[in-house]
């Protein structure tokens, strides 16, 4: 199914060997944008190096766009441009039993360098109908999420930004 606006949801992992401490749980925030285009403005409002992006392409091929990418192209080039030096995992979805009818036109490696600025971690191949790969990807998030550099502050700092902004404005 396609998400249509924006869903929230909360990803608990456990770090079970932390520095100083022996065992920590951190909630992910997941926010699942809408890939419809008429979303596609209000993306960059949330975008923030802080962040970890999964980009989830369609592994099935029902959702070529006319280059034959799957949209991957595009959201990289969106979020280098707007949080340069993020990390973005990249899964292909909708794989049932693990095959696939459709790749991606390059490896990651040839997106690495079109996309120098941005740190890609291959996510591999997952199913969220049957749940094929799942635990993997949550734990290549967990433990990619953990080396972020702020990641465990409560909101990305272009919030706290516009907050201050906000606040000067209303005085």
């Amino acid at each position: 199914t396609c998400t249509e606006g924006v869903a929230i949801s909360d990803l608990h992992v456990t770090f079970e060997e932390l520095p100083a401490l022996p065992r920590t749980t951190l909630t992910l925030k997941l926010w699942d944008f809408g890939g419809q285009t008429e979303y596609y403005t209000t993306h960059v409002a949330f975008l923030d190096t802080r962040c970890l992006y999964i980009l989830v392409w369609d592994a099935s091929g029902a959702q070529l766009d006319p280059e034959g990418t799957h949209g991957v192209s595009f959201w990289l080039h969106s979020i280098q441009t707007h949080a340069p030096h993020a990390t973005v995992i990249i899964v292909g979805s909708k794989v049932e039993d693990g095959s696939i009818t459709h790749s991606l036109p390059h490896p990651i490696s040839a997106y690495s360098a079109e996309f120098p600025h941005l740190h890609l971690v291959d996510g591999g191949l997952m199913d969220s109908k049957t749940g094929y790969r799942i635990p993997e990807v949550k734990a290549l998030v967990r433990d990619t999420a953990l080396k972020i550099d702020g990641i465990q502050q409560t909101a990305p700092h272009s919030w706290h930004r516009l907050a201050e902004r906000c606040a000067k404005e209303a005085e």
